[in-house]
């Protein structure tokens, strides 16, 4: 215990305003509720939901429960959410049979995705407070890395580019008597007259700022891009393999899915939670593509179900929001899919209706405004083939992978107009149909193949044993340092120990609250490290208390002389650790993001905890009074 030779304050010192206290109070309320999901555990659920994305009706879910009623499958709970319901079992085996029984019931218009969900109180949930994401190596799941195929990428560009030359060149009177793209992805002009030559490099040069030009020989230039250009390509087709795989990766129901760059041509997917491998490589690795066709109006729709196909065509069938119609189209394709740079959802100037606008780039789109000038007045059809892949056993018990392909039409509409690079779909219906034909054409959009080069399949059982490995070095390392502050440092200890607590509940909460946060293996080393850095603080304060007290400065004097003069050193120690923090998760990937996540967290909160919510319990417990002596281990 520490005496204070001398008499005490002459004023009361070391006060905190009623405010103050009301803010600290509410943080701290603020911290339990948010942190308090956590304690609940999870169950094994399957989500089901339609892919056309329209809301469920009760028949679909009287039909499901029935089916496993049925077949003995319990399950705990039903959950319905706007656009899908979810069901909770006891166990993974219940969950995966569950599954099976579903799909075999419902088809292939639904999405049956296998995830974990929580089971979070109800006066929680209305809260808004639910338990933090955890990763791939805390949770179990599927891990993808995708290569792009730069290759067709800058091939794609360099073909755009010579159709443009050909148009441009035709138009200005230029004569040329070739324009090709060579294996090196540069675009070659040949001539037979040297004058036109060189009105051809006179042009281009004036018109394409993003361009080089070289003359090879007396007859052809070679034309390239310039290397800033090339990135961008580079980074375009990067960004759009993202967003397609985003739209994929919806249809698999993984609301805790990443997508994200690794390197300059390669795209990382996690799929927390998700066993169902098969599936996520039928939607993860499909190469859906699409393809625009006339329907064939003359054609009976009768004789074609029939099997009467008039000669040149073939029947299709609508998808679920066109409630799965036939059509007869004209094998004809005007269009494919790899011409489709983007659609998005518009609202039509004249009707207010709902329209999807549609931008095309590349050497069909020529072809493609031609033949809608001349089907003006006539249904043209949009048509999405996806390729499916199955696993089964041949007769030596070895698996055998097939794969075959379904197409089906998402939209139908009548060309009002000869169409060009940009268009509007419309007489879709609903906004929500629009959106839904929008994200359709992006996900069958990729600019590029890509390839499967590394799949991963983590178990929950390992993941459930990181989480557990992972709660048990946090809750040793708090418990030490909790112990050894306690005993080095008495009651003051105490209240050290007090923020310590709410600073690792903060952190929780906050990362339960953040969109997109997700906790990982590395994350939770960065709170055990935290739980290490956020007691220094209190040391540093603690120390210059002491110190104080042994120089004979009375207690409410050394107290509020150890504040003020430990906060500028606590404040440059956390910054520049926070500066560091934040430059890992900037430049860092996977497992450097994810300790770098609750580092910086952690960081602020210790501050706010060792400075302001210490100093508030201790202005509470000896501010204002007259203090012979304070225990604080010397």
């Amino acid at each position: 215990m520490a005496g204070t030779p001398g008499s005490e304050e002459a004023r009361p010192m070391n006060h905190y305003a009623w405010w103050q206290y009301v803010f600290i109070f509410l943080v701290v309320i603020f911290g339990v509720i948010y942190a308090l999901p956590n304690y609940y555990s999870e169950s094994p659920a399957i989500e089901i939901s339609l892919k056309s994305g329209l809301a469920m009706d009760s028949g679909t879910v009287n039909k499901v429960l029935e089916t496993l009623k049925t077949d003995h499958l319990d399950y705990g709970s039903l959950k319905n959410n706007p656009d899908s319901f979810s069901l909770h079992f006891a166990d993974t085996v219940s969950q995966m049979k569950a599954q099976e029984v579903i799909l075999a019931t419902l088809g292939d218009s639904y999405i049956v995705a296998m995830n974990f969900e929580p089971n979070t109180p109800a006066w929680l949930s209305t809260l808004g407070a639910e338990p933090m994401k955890y990763g791939l190596d805390l949770r179990g799941g599927m891990y993808f890395l995708l290569d792009i195929d730069m290759d067709a990428v800058f091939k794609n560009q360099m073909e755009n580019l010579a159709a443009e030359f050909r148009q441009d060149l035709r138009e200005n009177g230029i004569r040329y008597s070739g324009v090709i793209v060579s294996p090196d992805n540069t675009v070659l002009l040949n001539f037979r007259d040297p004058t036109m030559l060189g009105q051809a490099q006179s042009y281009i040069q004036s018109h394409q700022a993003d361009i080089t030009v070289q003359q090879i020989s007396v007859s052809q230039l070679k034309v390239n891009l310039i290397p800033s250009q090339l990135q961008q390509i580079r980074q375009n087709a990067v960004e759009q393999t993202i967003q397609v795989m985003r739209n994929r990766v919806n249809e698999l129901g993984v609301g805790d899915a990443t997508v994200s760059q690794q390197g300059q041509d390669r795209v990382v997917i996690e799929l927390p939670g998700l066993q169902d491998a098969t599936r996520a490589k039928q939607i993860i690795g499909g190469t859906a593509t699409l393809k625009v066709m006339m329907v064939n109006e003359s054609a009976d729709i009768q004789n074609a179900l029939n099997g009467k196909l008039p000669i040149g065509s073939s029947l299709y069938y609508g998808a679920d929001n066109l409630n799965h119609q036939p059509y007869v189209l004209y094998d004809r394709v005007l269009l494919t899919g790899k011409s489709f740079v983007g659609a998005a959802l518009g609202y039509d100037s004249q009707t207010s209706l709902p329209v999807v606008n549609v931008n095309l780039s590349g050497p069909e789109v020529s072809y493609f405004s031609q033949s809608t000038a001349e089907n003006v007045g006539h249904l043209m059809a949009i048509v999405s083939v996806q390729p499916e892949m199955k696993i089964s056993l041949n007769k030596q018990g070895q698996p055998v992978t097939t794969t075959t392909t379904t197409s089906q039409i998402i939209s139908v509409a009548t060309v009002d107009s000869r169409l060009g690079n940009n268009f509007q779909i419309m007489g879709i219906g609903s906004t929500r149909s629009a959106q839904l034909l929008a994200l359709s054409i992006q996900a069958g959009a990729l600019p590029a193949p890509v390839q499967i080069i590394e799949d991963r399949l983590i178990g929950p059982t390992l993941g459930a044993q990181n989480i557990h490995m992972g709660s048990i070095s946090v809750l040793v390392a708090l418990i030490l340092v909790i112990i050894f502050i306690a005993i080095y440092y008495r009651v003051m200890g105490l209240i050290a120990n007090s923020a310590l607590i709410l600073n690792l509940i903060l952190i929780v909460a906050i990362m339960s609250v953040i969109p997109g946060a997700t906790l990982t293996l590395p994350g939770i080393a960065g709170i055990v490290l935290n739980l290490g850095m956020a007691i220094d603080a209190n040391v540093l304060i603690f120390e210059r208390i002491r110190e104080e007290l042994r120089n004979g400065m009375a207690v409410q004097a050394a107290i509020q002389t150890g504040y003020a003069k430990a906060f500028a050193t606590i404040v440059d120690a956390n910054v520049t650790t926070l500066i560091v923090a934040v430059i890992l998760y900037a430049i860092g990937t996977g497992a450097i993001k994810g300790f770098a996540v609750t580092l910086i967290i952690g960081i602020i909160c210790s501050m706010f905890t060792a400075i302001t919510v210490t100093r508030g319990i201790v202005n509470a417990a000896w501010g204002g009074r007259t203090v012979k002596k304070l225990s604080i281990g010397i």
